[in-house]
This record gives structure tokens, C-alpha cells and sequence, in this order.
């Protein structure tokens, strides 16, 4: 190229070389969006440069980068703060629909998203896939911003115990058993995500779920595990089982140990809300056990249990306990140990009903 081209025409160049699309209405969309009613002109335009470059293009576009770096910071304008929330926290682009909740779960709105592609901020690599451009990286992770930070620990307080299951899940990426999520909880676990809005946290609207970018996953987890122990241990304290309780952090639930002398000894896991994610179930599987969750279960519980019941260890029982009642769920394999557990849930002063 001799002369400097229109800045414009560069940017449009530098897109047609990284759209890898083959339909081109998102990325004609895209020069509408920065050009108005001149982005006919400018995409001819580019394709023509582009063509008349040929191999050289790439690298002919980066003669120009601080150029079109210039361009674009010059309209953020108004978005500084959306700008470097997409560079600190958002990994510069990604998939469109979840920058979108992003950026609302941070409090800038989804329509930001539309913002930053007219000031050429984001632009298209595929239909429904953004990125930030090479020559403007560097320029917006200099950019200094505000992004406000939640009160996770406030947040978690009010939600319910299937919401506080669903955060568990994406805070240590792990999945449940769907069968045994629906029984315990009366829902479907991806039902139960699409309906997630939990403000300035956490949404499940996508079908997938998406983190408020800003929150430190390391904090989360602690917060959830602190959560967790404080109220088992207010369990141990209502069912008052004998034995050393201690906090697994491998199943993040209560464990107590108790030994029933001739009776056997039964692992009793004390959860205040579980995830009933395979390692949970297989967690000394083998093991006369029973989980104490603090919740009403699902009506059809009892039907959908059945229906897997070769898929739940025979040694593993179920007590929900919900204002001073408790449902009982026997194990298969009943034992002496079970036996003796439901004594100290009588002595309690709790209602004892049977499921099963």
C-alpha cells in the first residue's frame, strides 16, 4: 500500500481476514453496526483492498495497527468501564449470548455488547462468537476502570437450598446425577438451571451457567464450604449422634462416625443442601450410611428411587428433616446400625415418617 488507506477500510480488512464464516451476514451486520449508511461503500471497498493484497494482507493490516488501535479507543468513549471488564474479567470475547449475560450479571446491560461492536471493539469471528481485535488487546488491558464486586457471602444467604445446590455445581464444576437431583429436589437439574436468575451472580438462561465474571471462584468455594460446616454442625447438634464429626471437603457435606457397639457402626453425612454428584454417591459406598438432608424431598422420590434402584449402593439410606419431621428412606440391606440410628432420631423429639 502506498498512501494510508481509510482507517476504516483497514478495519474492515483486518475482519475479512479473521472471519472464518462462510455466511457473511453477521459480518456485513457487524460493518453496519460501525459504519451506518456508508458500510456498503467500505465493505466493497475492503474486499477489494483484501483482494488486491492477497498474501501480503496480514501483514500489510499491521503496518497500520496503532492506527486502528487510535480508531477504536477513540469511540469507547462512554464505555470505558464495560471495555475493561472485557478485558480484566471476560477473556476478550467469546461466545456472544453469554458476554451478553456477563455483562448484565456486572450491570452494564446486554445491549453494551452491540455498543462495542459499533465502536469496533468486538467484532465477529462466527456467527454468534466475538473477539477483540490484536491491534486493540493491548490497549485495553492498560485501561484502568470500576467494575462492582458482590457481596457473596450476602447473596448466598437468601437463596434457597436447589439454588445453593446449582451454585455448588458451577463453583466446583460438578455435575449431578439427574435421577437422584429430580428425587431429592422434585426438579430436574436442567430445568432447574434454565429457570436461574440470580441478580448480579449468576444466570441460567443460556441453558448454560454463567458466573458474574468478577467473583473470585476461590472465595466462592470457601464461602460455600463455611456455609456448610457451620450448618452440619448444627445438624449433629438437632439428631445428636455420638461420634467425632469432622468436615469432608471431598463431598462437602458433615460426616460423623458412629459406633453402635454390637449395633455396628454407621457413617451418618450431615447436609445442610447436597449435589448429589457421583463422588458423593460413591463416597464409602460400601458402608452402612445415610444421608441427613435438611429439606423436604421430592414428591416422587420414593417412585424415581425405585425405578434406579440398582444404581444406589443397597447399604444407603435417606432421612429429610423440615420443620421438626423427618421422612425416612431405608436402605435396601437394612442393618442393626440403621436400627440403632433411628433411635437417636426418635430420642430427638423429631416425628419420624417412613417412605418406604
Amino acid at each position: 500500500m502506498g498512501s494510508v488507506p481509510d482507517v476504516r477500510v483497514l478495519e474492515g480488512v483486518y475482519q475479512l481476514i479473521h472471519y472464518e464464516d462462510e455466511d457473511e451476514e453477521t459480518l456485513i451486520r457487524d460493518f453496519s453496526m460501525r459504519y451506518g449508511d456508508d458500510y456498503m461503500n467500505i465493505y466493497s471497498r475492503a474486499k477489494e483492498l483484501l483482494n488486491s493484497l492477497g498474501e501480503n494482507a496480514d501483514s500489510e493490516v499491521r503496518r497500520y495497527y496503532e492506527l486502528l488501535a487510535d480508531h477504536a479507543v477513540g469511540k469507547i468513549r462512554g464505555f470505558g468501564d464495560a471495555a475493561y471488564a472485557l478485558a480484566r474479567y471476560m477473556g476478550l470475547g467469546g461466545d456472544e449470548a453469554v458476554l451478553k449475560v456477563q455483562f448484565r450479571l456486572m450491570g452494564f446491560g446486554e445491549d453494551v455488547v452491540y455498543e462495542l461492536i459499533r465502536a469496533g471493539v468486538l467484532m465477529h469471528r462466527y456467527r454468534g462468537v466475538l473477539f477483540v481485535p490484536e491491534y486493540l488487546v493491548p490497549r485495553l488491558l492498560e485501561m484502568s476502570g470500576y467494575v462492582t464486586t458482590p457481596d457473596v457471602r450476602n447473596i448466598l444467604g437468601g437463596l434457597s437450598d436447589a439454588e445453593l445446590a446449582v451454585v455448588e455445581s458451577v463453583a466446583f464444576g460438578s455435575k449431578p446425577i439427574d435421577w437422584l437431583f429430580r428425587a431429592i429436589y422434585g426438579v430436574g437439574f436442567r430445568e432447574l438451571v434454565l429457570g436461574i436468575r440470580i441478580n448480579g451472580f449468576l444466570d441460567g438462561s443460556t441453558g448454560e451457567l454463567v458466573l458474574n465474571p468478577v467473583i473470585d471462584i476461590q472465595e466462592l468455594r470457601t464461602i460455600l464450604h463455611e456455609i456448610k460446616d457451620f450448618s452440619a454442625r448444627s445438624i449433629k447438634r438437632l439428631v445428636g449422634p455420638h461420634g467425632q464429626y469432622t468436615y469432608s471437603r471431598l463431598v462437602r457435606c458433615g460426616v460423623v462416625y458412629t459406633v453402635f457397639g454390637e449395633g455396628g457402626r454407621e457413617l451418618i453425612l450431615l447436609c445442610p443442601w447436597v449435589l448429589p454428584s457421583r463422588r458423593l454417591l460413591d463416597y464409602h459406598s460400601r458402608e452402612d450410611r445415610v444421608f441427613i438432608i435438611m429439606r423436604r424431598h421430592g414428591e416422587e422420590f420414593v417412585e424415581i428411587v425405585s425405578k434406579h434402584a440398582g444404581e444406589l449402593p443397597v447399604r444407603t439410606g435417606f432421612v429429610f428433616i423440615k420443620d421438626n419431621e423427618a421422612f425416612v428412606y431405608k436402605p435396601r440391606a437394612f442393618s442393626r446400625s440403621f436400627d440403632s440410628f433411628l433411635d437417636f432420631l426418635y430420642r430427638s423429639n423429631i416425628k419420624v415418617n417412613y417412605l418406604d
